[in-house]
């Protein structure tokens, strides 16, 4: 009998996604990545997780049979069964906790701002459209694309709160930026951990990182970047630049 593949499904250029595959690529944990994309791939979803109503989304990691739907659960279970450092030192994991849910909240808020400016500007309807889209039938597709952004502007309720969404934003920079303020190199002082990957992926939606190390989604860099915030917070920009120069080089 052939033995079950771990896979994980996932979104190439999620920063949720990007928080689990850092976290199996640095444990060398072996798996099969299912690029998921949204709405078509849904279906795929529920039957995975035998869920026929409520939300689903990714990442998702199927380790033969043991389903994990949380990039932080992910992280936990990679270093569970992993080699290599621990991301989840021994007595210091409520603080990285602390961290993850600092992350999520300002990376919700971060990707809200973004997707509400995307299907309020009629230009960037051809941003949700596949690549390679023929220039001829763009005009054709305009509504299409905007269509599927106000469905996933829907599923997330992005337009609850939204003139709160900027202030968390900050709100979560400007946390991280004070905990750096001394210089020193990883959130947990000299040890890197899931706190430095989790709060690292916020700054995808500030400035992408390189391309070498994960792809910008629908918009690119231009829509992916929130100029104002990028010279505001480049200290932070720049140590997101250092960890990942440090720490995710094997891919």
């Amino acid at each position: 009998m052939q033995k079950q593949k771990t896979r994980l499904y996932s979104i190439s250029f999620s920063p949720w996604s990007e928080k689990a595959r850092w976290a199996l690529d640095h444990h060398r944990i072996s798996y099969e990545e299912v690029e998921h994309y949204p709405f078509a791939g849904e279906l795929r979803l529920r039957i995975l997780l035998r869920k026929p109503t409520g939300r689903v989304t990714v990442p998702i990691l199927d380790d033969r049979g043991v389903l994990l739907t949380d990039s932080f659960d992910i992280a936990r279970h990679a270093d569970a069964v992993g080699a290599g450092p621990k991301l989840f030192p021994a007595g210091r994991e409520a603080e990285i906790e602390t961290w993850n849910r600092r992350s999520e909240t300002t990376l919700a808020a971060l990707r809200a701002m973004m997707m509400l400016k995307f299907v309020d500007d009629p230009t960037f309807g051809q941003a949700a459209l596949p690549r390679g889209t023929p220039k001829a039938i763009v005009p054709l597709l305009m509504p299409i694309g905007r269509g599927a952004m106000q469905l996933f502007v829907a599923k997330y309720r992005m337009r609850e709160g939204a003139s709160t969404h900027r202030a968390v934003a900050e709100e979560g920079l400007e946390t991280l930026d004070k905990a750096l303020a001394e210089g020193q190199k990883y959130l947990l002082g000299d040890t890197f951990s899931y706190a430095d990957i989790a709060m690292a992926l916020v700054l995808q939606v500030v400035s992408p990182v390189d391309k070498r190390f994960m792809p910008t989604g629908p918009g690119g860099r231009a829509g992916w970047s929130n100029p104002d915030l990028a010279e505001r917070y480049a200290r932070l920009v720049k140590w997101r630049d250092a960890v990942y120069e440090n720490h995710r080089r094997w891919v």
